[in-house]
């Protein structure tokens, strides 16, 4: 720290300095270094101030008002640069009954940090989410940090809307490294209103409860008959509903112990005949 030199005419001693003086030697060099970077910071962060600007102004005054994104990593990193400039509101769709560890061990940090900044986050996923451990305890952890997660039988396709600005969603490719980037007012304040529509009639996550609500498991025996009177096997109600073909055995067998059913014919006659049927204004298309 040049705290110590030699002392003039014996170079085997130390003499004391002066700590300004020390401190003026050592720290000049380093704040110099450091008013360099400012500077060299400052005029980056005002260059991509000016491209976002020309970037958005282009945006907004042409017709293209939608962009492709190909590619996990592009997809990615757009989707975290929009989440991150989030200010007031994240609405997310996640259909499906699981996501997978990794994807939530990073994603986990970025909610909690929105949470901790004000952003309200509300999340939609499906019934499923209850029989994957990681994807419930996820959701416990956010619900708990101040997030609103509610759960539904059937699901769209999933839709990340940031702000009401920007919205991103799933192209008509099978591709799942493929991705649409939306930022046509319209269809953004749509597809907002679409997520409205399902939130309405979602149920609440209480991170206090421990386990799943028992109107999930109502609920999803209400769609498995449903999709049993349509005439649609185990694998597609799996697909329809987020679960495994498993599970929509299990439920059928469930179901059908209740109602003293052999078979899936007698099943079908017991679920007429004892009421189980919706109401027909009630109904709702059973593919997804």
């Amino acid at each position: 720290m040049g705290l110590l030199v030699p002392a003039p005419g014996e170079p085997e001693l130390l003499a004391p300095v002066t700590p300004a003086i020390a401190a003026g030697r050592t720290l000049a060099p380093l704040e110099r270094t450091l008013a360099e970077d400012r500077r060299r910071l400052d005029a980056l962060a005002k260059s991509f101030e000016t491209a976002e600007a020309v970037y958005t102004e282009a945006r907004q005054s042409g017709t293209q008002c939608s962009t492709v994104l190909k590619g996990a990593g592009e997809i990615a990193a757009t989707i975290d640069v929009a989440v991150g400039l989030c200010k007031s509101e994240l609405l997310t769709a996640q259909p499906g009954g699981r996501r997978p560890p990794e994807i939530l061990e990073t994603v986990v940090a970025r909610n909690l940090e929105l949470l901790s900044r004000g952003v309200s986050q509300r999340t939609l996923y499906q019934h499923a989410v209850w029989n994957h451990p990681p994807t419930a305890e996820y959701i416990r952890t956010v619900a708990e940090a101040g997030g609103s997660i509610r759960t539904v039988d059937e699901m769209f396709d999933r839709v990340i809307i940031c702000d009401r600005t920007v919205a991103f969603i799933p192209t008509l490719s099978d591709s799942p490294d493929e991705a649409l980037e939306v930022r046509d007012p319209s269809i953004v304040r749509y597809l907002a209103n679409v997520f409205e529509y399902a939130w309405a009639r979602g149920t609440p996550v209480d991170p206090a409860a421990g386990k799943r609500p028992e109107i999930v498991v109502s609920e999803l025996e209400q769609s498995i008959v449903r999709f049993l009177v349509a005439g649609h096997t185990e694998e597609k109600i799996a697909r329809g509903l987020g679960i495994s073909r498993r599970t929509v055995a299990e439920y059928i067998s469930r179901i059908s112990r209740r109602l003293g059913s052999v078979s899936r014919a007698q099943l079908g006659y017991l679920i007429a005949t004892k009421g189980l049927l919706p109401e027909p204004e009630n109904e709702r298309p059973c593919d997804p």
